[in-house]
């Protein structure tokens, strides 16, 4: 039997991670958490809030991730799934969190708005199908698109933490804020580390696929549907100065480290976090 074929009858896998657990300490609503008041005393400079509106987006985003997801073999793996059901409360309520600093922050009627036009890529086609074209490219490639999707997944963390670390170094308040958000996000990508890792090694065929997607994805995942000066801004914020550079050439190492992933993927990787 090939390797493919013992991925699809594999038994439910054993991992360190407790999704039970995951789903019992669930984080809700931060707001009763949250210290707003100094943000009103030493707002948030117009990057930082900038920032702060796209992160926020992206968290808004997930659910249309999941349906992406659940229109392919994703849907039939029932760890996977219920990881899901979790991570995407999780995420629903960090964007409120989110929401509430915009709310209390006196500028951000002040930001430009975040539409406009979308940029063009030839190598983001691929994610601008809808879900039926979706759903019929994914029956063709079987149960090996779950280990790049969890894959993309994983990188996507590693991105949006990032991010994140950027914007908790804007003022001591928004550290009090965003720190707690991080440490929920760490718990996201040890599960999709976890997965990853052990469908990569399990298949060759879920390897090439998953390098594929890799070299081809627009980051962080939703990128596609975002307005150009949108995804410009985030690049330049994040990754555009020596600590962005240096953000972006570990998350470069971390792809290269994980089974089968080529460290010429990875520099594409990195190449297309940079502005």
């Amino acid at each position: 039997m090939n390797s493919d074929s013992e991925t699809a009858t594999a038994p439910p896998e054993t991992a360190g991670f407790d999704v039970r657990e995951f789903a019992r300490t669930a984080h809700g609503n931060h707001r009763a958490t949250l210290d707003l008041r100094p943000l009103a005393e030493e707002p948030l400079d117009a990057e930082s809030l900038r920032l702060v509106r796209a992160l926020r987006d992206m968290e808004r985003a997930t659910l249309h991730r999941v349906r992406d997801l659940l229109v392919t073999a994703t849907h039939k793996d029932a760890r996977v799934t219920a990881f899901l059901t979790t991570w995407m409360f999780e995420r629903f309520w960090i964007a409120d969190a989110l929401d509430a600093v915009l709310d209390a922050s006196p500028a951000t009627g002040d930001l430009p708005p975040s539409a406009g036009p979308a940029r063009w890529a030839p190598a983001e086609r691929r994610e601008r199908r809808g879900p039926v074209a979706r759903s019929l490219v994914a029956g063709i490639t079987g149960t090996q698109i779950v280990a790049e999707h969890m894959t993309t997944g994983l990188v996507d963390e590693w991105i949006t933490q990032a991010a994140y670390r950027r914007l908790a170094g804007a003022s001591p308040a928004m550290a009090s804020i965003i720190n707690p958000v991080v440490e929920i996000k760490h718990r996201h990508s040890r599960f999709l580390a976890e997965e990853a890792e052990r469908r990569l090694r399990r298949s060759a065929r879920a390897r090439r696929l998953t390098r594929r997607a890799l070299r081809r994805t627009a980051w962080p995942l939703g990128s596609v549907d975002r307005s150009e000066h949108e995804r410009t801004f985030f690049e330049r914020q994040v990754f555009g100065d020596r600590r962005g550079r240096a953000e972006a050439h570990r998350i470069r190492a971390r792809v290269a480290a994980l089974p089968g992933i080529r460290p010429r993927v990875a520099s594409i990787v990195e190449s297309r976090l940079l502005p």
